[in-house]
């Protein structure tokens, strides 16, 4: 056998171009990537707040959908006009009561003080 130099130094310089171009490879990744992974993190934080209003939004939604409309309000002002012309009936009608238990209460004065003049004669 004879003394055979092994000569490594082109497979050096290939492993270390492989490893410059990797190297570069992987910069150019980070760089195009981290403006992907900024805006996932944004676009996770905007999808919770949009949850967040959609959750308060169905709620007034359904606080609104509970309140009574324009019709219902009409219907209720209507109702209580109505109540109103009641309430003057009922007073005229307490007011001609009145003035009768007023005159039986005379009466009854009367025969009061005509029974209790009886007795002391």
């Amino acid at each position: 056998m004879g003394a055979e130099v092994l000569n490594i130094s082109p497979v050096i310089v290939w492993v270390v171009a492989l490893s410059q171009l990797l190297t570069f490879g992987l910069t150019v990744w980070n760089l195009m990537a981290s403006g992907s992974r900024a805006n996932t993190r944004e676009i996770e934080k905007n999808r919770a707040r949009l949850d967040g209003h959609e959750a308060r939004l169905s709620s007034v939604e359904q606080t609104l959908s509970g309140m009574p409309g324009r019709e219902d309000v009409h219907k209720m002002q209507v109702a209580i006009a109505e109540m109103g012309g009641y309430l003057r009936e009922m007073r005229a009608e307490m007011r001609g009561s009145s003035e009768i238990i007023k005159r039986i209460e005379i009466a009854v004065d009367r025969h009061e003080n005509h029974l209790l003049d009886g007795a002391k004669r």
